[in-house]
């Protein structure tokens, strides 16, 4: 065991055991204060506490008589500060006789000296925050090197990134995330820049919507550095509302004078004493680290991850960890890093690092995280609990209302994802921000408002082809194609690894011709008819896939042809291709660390198996697997995908030749749908079985009413495009069996020239040919 960091007082050693308090539990409870009190008067007031080593997150000790002197001298110094309140009036002194005191006198006597103490350096809670209160915002750009000493550089990201974990976990106010300056900073083309004119911070506070800017610098003086700030008001850029300082004894000594400049800014932004005091906050040395080797490498990691270099990111985490073990935001970072890279095993241990040590994360943090990992595990309801929770003490807290706004979309609750995330995009309002909101406003059908959110931010914010691509598809679901193809464009211009958005506005449009060149013809097969060379393509990919000795890419590319299969009519090939999709998807899993099998992908597991088993005609065992589906879904939150019980009872009753009974089941499935957005297209299928069980059941008026929605979908086209070109041939059948015709005759051309290239011997196109000539 090492030295301990301030030696035991002379005589002490062996004091009796009931005099020494050895935790900061016990500290606190001696003291009649909480721990974060305590530990805020060690290092603001010089509390006696003792460590066993050098480490700030060692075991602490304290001796009482030793807190006692330091109350009695706090009195004392109060008592000259404010002699008039505190003496009384003078009287001669007597001599009196030396007599034991009883303890219970030594107790009160220590409480009269306490509670005075305590209400000089503790104030009164300040009263609630006012309904309505609207934090201040600042925004703290990189500090200015003005040391000539390179090996400092790394403050100048540095000190911002401390002053911002601070600050970030006030309820007073609001700070402009690290991630959300550096997205600033490139959009204004100032990443990078070593300083900053008032011109440029103008540009600052308008981009991140500031009302206020902390500016610095520093330079060194022999050993010491100091760092000046000037706390600006974006209304009054060229004067400073305050200018802070400090100055610390060496590199290491920064980190937790970076706490007391934050302390700074509050007083400059008017927080009374109160507020301060009580605006409790896990100090930088603690919620980042206490070493600057470990603290550079975390901050350049930092850098790699916003930038999305997730391996450099995960690189730069290692080293800052391997300096200091108990990082927790570190790991955090590193688990973030691990789980874009599909590294889901690294991500697990990373994470429950963080949480090892989360007495060591920001206020708030250990919530988020918990809220995270609920959200990733499906546990929708657990996850919205956690973050409800903790947006109840740290109400602007973005990161938790985005990771809400997701569980309650999982949860099926889109109004309320779009009530979280459209806070979150008033006052942060970034790409992904942009984009996500719009793809709950998508899923509602609000598209015109989706495409008027995306044109405020292109014009007002910044032109960024992620925002472009998003208001194509907003333009494309009114059918607006020709604005939809042109956002495509741009879109792909500036980024052309985007070719598909493009594509998809061409299939969108009818331009199948177009669509091929761009992608080439492997993309088109299913809209063109050609089942047997979309196998083909499947079959490709899985040989690669194998090749390659990837289990997770072999497992989608068993999944992909067992999809294909399905698409053919060829159900036991499917199961058969299935079921090693299974099997591998089980062993990709394991050699992941044992990832729990979700119920998100189990449920869409079931629903396929099902389907195949229905297609098949093994009614027994399709029924069996919808239970389980429907057991499955009715164990969580999200009841929408009863939908996908529904879809397979109605299709057995269909089988059964029972199409009447088959209708309000797939009423009500069709009724559960989403309207069509971004990232899903399951509406052609579920409408298409819908009108099958109407036709068939002798409903032909319904039948073609959705037949020709489904005509009328966009993506639906883009990944059912068999189910597109076959609504056509039985608008036609309908058309004819109600005698009309010339509106038979045009529903077959455009069947026929959508399949003018499909596989020979299709029954649909050898029919409506046949219907066509007879004419």
């Amino acid at each position: 065991m090492g030295e301990p960091a301030r030696a035991a007082p002379t005589g002490q050693g062996n004091m009796d055991e009931g005099q020494t308090l050895e935790s900061w539990k016990a500290i606190s409870s001696y003291l009649g204060r909480d721990i974060r009190t305590c530990q805020r008067w060690e290092r603001e007031l010089g509390l006696p506490i003792h460590r066993l080593d050098a480490s700030p997150a060692a075991r602490v000790l304290a001796y009482k008589d030793e807190i006692d002197r330091w109350l009695l001298d706090k009195r004392r110094e109060h008592e000259r500060e404010f002699p008039s309140s505190a003496r009384s009036s003078a009287r001669p002194k007597r001599k009196r006789l030396v007599r034991p005191i009883p303890i219970v006198l030594i107790t009160l006597s220590s409480l009269a000296i306490a509670l005075p103490v305590w209400r000089t350096i503790v104030p009164p809670k300040p009263p609630p925050l006012p309904a309505g209160y609207v934090q201040p915002v600042v925004a703290v750009v990189p500090f200015e090197n003005k040391s000539g000493d390179g090996s400092l550089g790394y403050l100048s990201a540095a000190l911002p990134e401390l002053l911002v974990v601070d600050l970030l976990q006030s309820k007073y106010l609001r700070v402009v995330s690290s991630a959300e300056m550096l997205t600033a900073l490139r959009r204004l083309g100032l990443d990078g820049a070593h300083s900053f004119s008032s011109d440029d911070i103008a540009r600052i506070a308008s981009a991140t919507r500031a009302a206020h800017v902390l500016t610095g610098s520093f330079v060194k003086a022999g050993a010491t550095i100091v760092v000046m700030a000037d706390l600006r008001e974006a209304a009054a850029l060229d004067s400073s509302s305050a200018r802070l300082e400090f100055t610390a004894h060496d590199e290491a000594d920064v980190i937790p004078k970076a706490d007391k400049l934050a302390r700074q800014v509050k007083k400059a932004l008017s927080l009374t004493r109160s507020q301060i005091v009580y605006d409790f906050a896990t100090e930088a040395s603690q919620a980042v680290t206490a070493s600057p080797a470990a603290l550079k490498h975390y901050v350049e990691g930092r850098r790699h991850q916003m930038s999305n270099r997730w391996d450099e990111a995960v690189s730069s985490m290692e080293q800052a960890i391997a300096i200091d073990p108990g990082f927790a935001m570190a790991y955090r970072t590193l688990a973030t890093a691990h789980r874009d890279l599909q590294h889901f095993a690294e991500a697990r241990a990373a994470i429950a690092k963080a949480l090892e040590y989360s007495d060591r994360l920001p206020a708030g943090e250990r919530e988020l995280i918990e809220g995270q990992i609920a959200f990733w595990a499906d546990d929708h309801a657990k996850a919205i609990e956690i973050l409800e929770r903790l947006l109840k003490t740290h109400r602007n807290h973005f990161n938790a209302m985005t990771y809400l706004g997701y569980a309650y979309s999982g949860a099926g609750d889109i109004d309320k994802a779009i009530e979280y995330q459209s806070r979150v995009t008033r006052s942060r309002n970034t790409v992904v921000d942009v984009r996500t909101l719009t793809g709950y406003l998508h899923r509602k059908g609000r598209y015109q408002e989706a495409a008027d959110l995306l044109q405020t931010f292109l014009h007002d914010v910044e032109d960024a082809w992620g925002v472009r691509e998003m208001l194509a598809y907003s333009y494309a679901y009114q059918r607006k194609f020709d604005a939809a193809l042109a956002e495509a464009r741009k879109t792909y211009e500036a980024n052309p690894r985007r070719a598909a958005t493009p594509y998809e506005m061409l299939v969108f449009m009818g331009d199948l011709d177009g669509a091929e060149d761009l992608l080439g013809p492997d993309a088109m097969h299913l809209n063109r008819g050609r089942f047997a060379a979309n196998i083909d393509h499947a079959r490709r990919d899985l040989g690669r896939a194998r090749a390659e000795g990837k289990t997770d890419d072999e497992a989608a590319a068993n999944g992909r042809l067992a999809a294909a299969l399905e698409k053919a009519g060829r159900y036991g090939e499917a199961i058969a291709a299935f079921d090693e999709y299974l099997r591998l998807s089980a062993e990709s899993r394991r050699l992941a660390g044992d990832l729990p099998y979700r119920p998100y992908f189990r449920t869409r597991d079931l629903f396929f198996r099902a389907r195949l088993q229905a297609g098949m005609g093994s009614t027994a065992e399709a029924q069996k697997t919808a239970e389980e589906l429907q057991a499955l879904v009715e164990s969580g939150i999200n009841r929408q995908d009863l939908k996908c019980y529904e879809y397979i009872i109605g299709t057995i009753k269909i089988g059964e030749g029972d199409a009447g009974g088959a209708v309000p089941l797939l009423a009500a499935a069709c009724g559960r749908l989403d309207f069509e957005d971004y990232w899903t297209s399951e509406q052609a299928l579920f409408l298409d079985q819908y009108a099958r069980a109407l036709r068939e059941s002798g409903d032909l008026d319904k039948a073609r009413e959705i037949y020709a929605k489904i005509t009328l979908l966009t993506s639906g086209r883009r990944d059912d495009g068999d189910i597109y070109a076959r609504a056509y041939y039985w608008l036609g059948k309908i058309a004819e069996d109600r005698g009309e015709g010339r509106a038979a005759r045009g529903n077959y051309r455009k069947f026929l020239a959508l399949w003018d290239r499909a596989d020979p011997g299709l029954p649909e196109v050898e029919d409506a040919r046949a219907r066509l000539n007879a004419q």
